[in-house]
Parts: structure tokens; sequence; C-alpha cells
């Protein structure tokens, strides 16, 4: 009786872990977690290098995010005047896909 109850903890263990998104050390998501069946290549630290060569400043933020039913990477750079730019590019091909300034650093 106690094996099955383990077993039945473990599976339980396995079905919640397969379902909150993963995040390894070098900020890499399963994107199949997120509902993307893509392979995503590109770390976070590469993010942040993409999205700095067109747009320097300090980071705010850098996060896999769900753009138009696409997954994303998109890097919030502040130029230091208060204007704030959203660089989204693709994870897979590590191109840039748009960036838009954001009025007034919202």
């Amino acid at each position: 009786m106690k094996t099955h109850r383990l077993s039945y903890i473990a599976a339980i263990g396995m079905v919640l872990g397969i379902a909150t998104p993963g995040f390894s050390e070098d900020g890499v998501i399963l994107l199949a977690q997120v509902g993307s069946n893509i392979q995503q290549t590109m770390t976070r630290e590469q993010a942040i290098a993409k999205a700095t060569t067109i747009k320097r400043g300090n980071v705010l933020k850098a996060t896999l995010e769900k753009r138009e039913n696409k997954v994303v990477w998109e890097v919030k750079v502040d130029d230091g005047s208060n204007n704030i730019t959203a660089v989204q590019i693709d994870p897979k091909s590590k191109e840039i896909i748009k960036s838009v300034d954001i009025a007034g650093g919202k």
C-alpha cells in the first residue's frame, strides 16, 4: 500500500512539474510548456546582447513572452532619458522582429 501511495505522489509531482514553465540557469525556457512547438535556441544573455545592438542603455528586463501567438524574447531598454524601448526577438532565428518605443517609460 505504501508503494502505491509513493507512486501516486511521484506521478502528481511529475504532472505538476511538466505543467509549469521550467527555466534553466541560462534563462532558457521549455517552450513546449507555453504552448509552442518551436525549438528555442537563444539564451537570455544572447537576447540582451542582440537588443542592445539597436538600443543602447540600461536593460530593465528580458523575458520570454507570447505576443501575437508567437513566443518572443522581449527586452526592455531604458536609454537614460526616461525613454524605454521594447525589443522583440525571435528565439529560433535570433532575428529582431520589431522594436517599440514606449512613451513616458510605461
